[in-house]
């Protein structure tokens, strides 16, 4: 972004886009998704060598996807049923060789503080790999694998005070561990809530927390550790009350509101989610329906998560200097009939509505595929 305002000096050779009657806003920030992995890698929990980009492919579906829904940026982090699940990487969803759309490589590492689901059968159990499902499944215990977690990070402080030990397969995990790049902790609910802070502290974690939805319990000791957080795609929920039995409902994203945690959103990827919890804008929308000023909710998809991410010099914001991510709105960034119009990502056009072809035949009705 060379210039901001409406008294700029606007270059002979600028193309002109007319967004008359539109909404011009920084591009979305999607801070945690792992739908963008052509091959997830949860059968084995302990991989702190292996890194999403080694499976992304610039030719995805979820990339149109992307810019038709007006993200520019996508934190790709592994899956949560793992244990050390290898290296994130912040990048682009525009371009067409991986190596132009890489923000940042070594984003971070994911943790996971709920025992995955160890798969019996399925030759290795590569999902989407043509295996057939597996037949059975159990549970390692929370505190046993809590337990082997602990070990694994003991061992990598160990490593970063032996400089001696220079393996190339141990340097991400060396790093998270010293405080250099991130640390993707994912609770489910809020017992992993209080065993994160415990790690966090003892290892000097520098956290991102991905949370489950009923990790909502743990919203004040996270406003005392005066962390930000990565909500869960089904922000309302009903559940019984312990003492009258009756259901009432949770609203997750006020639950946080009101103990004062600031947090971004997530899509959901499960086939099982509602439609409308696949879409940023919507999370966002959601918040705001249970009382979430709607700045705050526009602010919680662009540049309250580059800052959770440590991108927001580059992105998240309008401003001369940053990266030029921009989407084009034909109205109110959170009313259901606003369609993103254009999505720009670093100064190119990457996505125009007037010729999404796939779109057109999907609202006419006469989409085969």
């Amino acid at each position: 972004i060379a210039a901001v305002g409406k008294d700029v000096k606007i270059p002979i050779e600028a193309k002109v886009i007319d967004a008359t009657g539109k909404t011009v806003m920084p591009g979305f920030v999607e801070a945690h998704s792992s739908a963008a992995m052509s091959q997830s890698n949860e059968t084995n929990t302990n991989v702190p060598y292996l890194s999403v980009l080694d499976s992304l492919d610039p030719m995805r579906a979820y990339f149109d996807d992307a810019r038709r829904n007006g993200v520019t940026t996508v934190a790709v982090v592994p899956g949560n049923n793992t244990m050390i699940g290898g290296q994130a990487a912040i990048i682009k969803t525009g371009g067409t060789f991986l190596d132009a759309m890489v923000l940042r490589p070594n984003a971070g590492m994911k943790l996971s503080l709920t025992p995955p689901v160890q798969r019996a059968g399925g030759g290795r159990g590569r999902r989407g790999g043509g295996f057939p499902a597996p037949a059975a499944a159990a549970t390692p215990s929370r505190m046993g694998h809590l337990a082997s977690l602990r070990h694994e990070l003991e061992k990598a402080q160990d490593e970063v005070k032996d400089a001696d030990d220079s393996d190339p397969l141990r340097d991400a995990i060396r790093s998270m561990v010293n405080g250099e790049t991130p640390a993707f902790i994912y609770c489910n609910d809020a017992m992993d809530v209080g065993h994160a802070l415990t790690l966090i502290e003892e290892f000097k974690l520098k956290p991102i927390l991905v949370l489950g939805k009923e990790s909502y319990r743990a919203a004040p000791q996270i406003a005392k550790a005066g962390l930000d957080v990565i909500l869960d795609s089904s922000q309302v929920f009903w559940e019984a009350d312990d003492r009258t039995g009756k259901d009432k409902r949770i609203v997750v994203s006020e639950e946080f509101r009101d103990a004062g945690v600031p947090f971004t959103f997530q899509v959901a990827t499960s086939r099982n989610s509602t439609t409308g919890n696949n879409y940023l804008w919507y999370q966002a929308a959601t918040a705001v329906k249970y009382g979430m000023p709607a700045n705050d909710a526009l602010q919680a998809l662009t540049l309250l998560p580059a800052k959770i991410l440590g991108v927001d010099r580059f992105v998240g914001s309008l401003e001369k200097g940053k990266d030029a991510d921009l989407v084009i709105l034909t109205g109110d960034p959170l009313a259901v009939n606003t369609w993103v119009d254009t999505t720009i990502v670093n100064g190119v056009v990457v996505y125009e509505r007037s010729k999404d072809t796939k779109l057109k035949r999907l609202l006419d009705g006469n989409d085969s595929q």
